[in-house]
């Protein structure tokens, strides 16, 4: 019984998340597609000498996700063999303790099924033109901010990159310095300047 009404809640618990974030994914892109052309120029505070290209507006709740799913990873391994334990001292029912384990494994999974969308995700790009330098600042697997410094010409264009079935979701941006690839939204994501992310990136 109780393992039944764990998995309801879970589920409705999922489905209404995953609702919240179609309806402010599809917030920010209507935004991002009215403003677009008419963005102000934005000058970088943290890499003063650099022009801001492009902004991906919920890169902050992107690394929120990334960071709970880490602490919430090592929570749960921790909790398991307590809840064990509990269980074989009878303090815990066993009915308790499995709807609490499935609970935690069902959370797991759902949060590092994001984090595989959510990882290696770009939310800033800067450009210095007179050296020719890019600076792509992503976030890693665990929510950590990556600022990964290039040059131009070792990015490849996005119209090079062959078609993938996830280009709906994101587009690869490919580093030839670097093994894995990175990953760019630029439905959601704001180009604050066309010419120079067209220089960079090529076309969208």
């Amino acid at each position: 019984m109780y393992p039944r009404l764990l998995l309801n809640l879970c589920e409705r618990s999922l489905y209404r998340a995953s609702n919240c974030i179609r309806l402010d994914v599809k917030r920010l892109s209507n935004a991002a597609n009215k403003d677009e052309k008419n963005l102000p120029e934005v000058n970088s505070t943290k890499f003063p000498d650099y022009k801001v290209i492009y902004i991906f507006p919920s890169i902050k709740q992107v690394c929120a996700l990334n960071v709970v799913k880490n602490r919430f990873t090592v929570l749960s391994g921790v909790a398991a063999p307590v809840l064990i334990g509990l269980k074989y001292t009878n303090i815990l029912s066993f009915e308790t303790s499995i709807s609490l384990l499935l609970a935690g494994i069902l959370m797991v999974i759902w949060l590092h099924t994001l984090g595989i969308f959510c990882n290696r995700l770009i939310g800033y790009i800067y450009f210095k033109a007179d050296e020719q330098k890019v600076i792509l600042s992503y976030t890693d697997y665990w929510g950590k901010r990556i600022d990964l410094m290039v040059p131009v010409n070792e990015i490849t264009p996005l119209s090079e990159n062959p078609r993938s079935i996830t280009d709906p979701l994101y587009r690869k941006v490919t580093i030839s310095s670097q093994k894995k690839k990175l990953k760019i939204n630029t439905k959601i994501g704001q180009i604050t300047d066309i010419n120079n992310f067209t220089y960079v990136l090529g076309m969208v």
